[in-house]
């Protein structure tokens, strides 16, 4: 039984979920926890630089942070977000993957990615794409701000649209305050919109996906205080791919012909780059 939602209003966002692709989730973290989130992601940037990856003049994303603090152990099991989480996926639902992104300021409106879907960016493959991502804003984002963009419907009805054909222009923007979560399929097509005027855009991001042998990255480690949690209220199979080393080949994978002498930042840039070029 959720503390949040009627079964029916369960029934409801799953069914808005399976039509649009997405769903824009008020007040999923309350101030307090906003300035918690916020305060733990400068104390890791500080601690650990190594772990942080510049994507861009403007985009730098955090990677691997779960071995080095539990401080963001809270947002992958929040409640509220969980809850319409196993109405879409199931009681299967098991975790993926974790990581902090920071937008910065920048006059550079180029995004790296442009239009995309995750994980897999071969067009052909998307079929292949099977995870639900939530991404927690830990800054305002207003009309003025760099912001999560997505093109509805794209993960089902509209799943033969490439991303390359869709205009720059084209997309809903998701707004919102502070503590709003965004649950959305990997499939879908989406963007980071970037704004002139904005300022420094915090999120935090994880995926989700129903049990099988293979995850879709192998740089977000599950540590032993989370694997090894016994907690009811938390579906049976969270964590259970702690030790599943069979990796979709997709941008979470490390290239075999990639030297081993590059840290994980360079494999990471590099996936990043050869998965533009299939797209």
């Amino acid at each position: 039984m959720s503390r949040f939602f009627s079964d029916q209003r369960l029934d409801e966002l799953a069914r808005e979920f399976d039509e649009r692709g997405f769903l824009k989730v008020e007040d999923a973290l309350s101030g307090e926890q906003v300035a918690r989130f916020n305060a733990a992601v400068d104390r890791h940037r500080s601690a650990f630089p190594d772990h942080w990856i510049e994507l861009s003049d403007s985009f730098c994303e955090g990677t691997n942070v779960l071995p080095d603090t539990g401080d963001f152990d809270e947002m992958i099991e929040n409640p509220k977000v969980l809850d319409i989480l196993r109405r879409i996926v199931g009681e299967e639902i098991t975790f993926e993957e974790f990581a902090i992104m920071l937008r910065e300021p920048t006059g550079n409106l180029d995004e790296i990615k442009g239009w995309h879907r995750d994980i897999i960016r071969e067009y052909d493959r998307r079929m292949e794409i099977d995870a639900v991502s939530v991404m927690v804003y830990l800054s305002d984002v207003t009309e003025q701000d760099h912001c999560f963009s997505i093109v509805p419907e794209t993960h089902n009805r509209l799943i033969d649209i490439n991303p390359r054909d869709v205009s720059p222009g084209a997309g809903i923007d998701v707004l919102g305050p502070a503590g709003t979560a965004v649950i959305f399929h990997a499939r879908a097509v989406h963007a980071g919109r970037l704004k002139s005027g904005s300022g420094q855009r915090r999120t935090l991001q994880a995926y989700f996906s129903r049990w099988r042998d293979q995850r879709t990255a192998e740089w977000s480690d599950i540590p032993a205080r989370l694997h090894e949690k016994t907690d009811p209220a938390l579906p049976p199979r969270f964590y259970a791919k702690w030790n599943v080393t069979n990796i979709l080949d997709g941008v979470g994978k490390r290239p075999a012909d990639l030297s081993s002498d590059l840290t994980i930042s360079e494999v990471i840039q590099e996936v990043q780059r050869r998965g533009r070029e299939k797209m």
